[in-house]
């Protein structure tokens, strides 16, 4: 699914690419700002600006990628932090773990040396 997710985005930025290029000499007019009514000479004026396909398009796909980026990068940040967190605890309890079955071992030493010691001692109480 993730492969398939990464080749969709590729052939997409293909097609706009592809979309650039057909429009480099293509221009487009866009209204920049609300339009306002001129009382002294009674008209309408429309404040717009003249661009390029190729730099719209290219500035819409830029603009797009940078608020994805934004979006998203706290979420990973939080991701990874967690991960980390996760990882130490881990950590810590296979350190407790190793320390509690050397003192098990430990324990079973002392025990084993006491044994030897009764045994030894009530054999010497026999003879």
């Amino acid at each position: 699914m993730k492969l398939f997710i990464q080749l969709l985005a590729f052939f997409m930025l293909l097609g706009i690419i592809y979309i650039v290029v057909l429009n480099c000499s293509e221009v487009i007019t866009l209204n920049v700002l609300p339009p306002h009514y001129d009382m002294v000479s009674e008209i309408t004026v429309h404040s717009t600006k003249t661009f390029s396909v190729a730099f719209y398009t290219l500035s819409v796909l830029c603009g797009g990628l940078l608020a994805g980026l934004f979006l998203f990068v706290p979420f990973y940040l939080t991701q990874t932090e967690q991960l980390f967190a996760y990882k130490r605890e881990l950590e810590k309890s296979s350190i407790k773990t190793d320390s509690s079955t050397s003192q098990v071992k430990v324990l079973q030493a002392k025990i084993d040396v006491l044994e030897k010691a009764l045994r030894e001692a009530l054999s010497k109480q026999n003879d």
